[in-house]
């Protein structure tokens, strides 16, 4: 299993510059089709902030963070991670589909399409990661060293979703339901990550603060706001890091192996 899964990092790698260009064309030909092409891609990620800062943020002035910065930034901290993960999520389960042609191409190989999804959704997550922090800044919350953990964030990230895009992206063929089942999953996994809450508030709590550290994603979006406002560095969490990377190289190797099995099928489906 280990071998697999070497072979599959192996292979995407030697595969980097086609990977690139598909990525590219990918997230052209998302908005190729319509009048306003790229503003789409800008558009349904902003109103979302918009609506959530205005809801929680100025009608219910809900006490949601530590108080230490404005709600409009610990929301935007929170949701460009999580908009990240959404996003690559729902594209990748249904990777083979789309690509149903190239799937059928014996010489092609498909392994890398679940990728493709991965670095065609990182142009606009970049863009909001540069919004996030202008919009931190002129709420005195300053970059610093703590800033660069970003980037080993962001790498957690792509690697808790391969795995987990691997095992979806292979069974959405069989199960086309497997969609809406995510799409379900998704709304109620944002309410258990800390999007919109900071932990702090279930300190008298340590059982449900247990619970929600459980989820996968609480450490990525947590750790996406210690390098936004330089709160702590992640190899102070020791407990929190060995959990997540064992959690993502179960979801690797299983991915790995239910994709080598599956395969063989995929073009008697699509």
């Amino acid at each position: 299993m280990i071998k697999d899964l070497i072979s599959f990092f192996k292979e995407i790698y030697s595969n980097r510059v086609l990977l690139k260009q598909f990525s590219v064309n990918d997230f052209k030909a998302r908005y190729a089709g319509s009048a306003f092409g790229i503003f789409w891609a800008f558009a349904n990620p902003i109103v979302m902030v918009l609506t959530y800062w205005f809801v929680f943020g100025v009608g219910f002035k809900a006490a949601m963070t530590d108080g230490k910065y404005p709600f409009i930034v610990f929301l935007l901290t929170g949701l460009v991670p999580w908009l990240y993960f959404s996003e690559v999520l729902g594209a990748a389960t249904n990777v083979f589909r789309e690509y149903s042609y190239l799937v059928k191409k014996v010489v092609f190989n498909i392994r890398i399409l679940p990728s493709v999804k991965l670095f065609s959704n990182l142009y606009m997550h970049a863009f909001f990661i540069v919004i996030a922090f202008i919009v931190a800044i002129f709420n005195q919350a300053m970059p610093s060293l703590y800033t660069l953990q970003i980037f080993y964030y962001l790498f957690c990230m792509m690697m808790f979703l391969t795995g987990l895009t691997w095992i979806t992206s292979s069974i959405q063929p069989f199960f086309p339901d497997i969609n809406q089942f995510i799409g379900v999953i998704m709304q109620a996994l944002m309410w258990g990550t800390p999007v919109l809450w900071s932990i702090n508030q279930f300190q008298a709590h340590p059982t449900i603060q247990f619970i929600l550290k459980l989820n996968p994603m609480f450490y990525v979006v947590q750790g996406y706001r210690d390098a936004f406002f330089s709160e702590q560095w992640f190899w102070e969490k020791p407990l929190l890091s060995v959990y997540f990377w064992i959690i993502t190289l179960i979801l690797l190797v299983i991915g790995s192996v239910v994709f080598k099995r599956l395969k063989p099928h995929f073009s008697d489906v699509l």
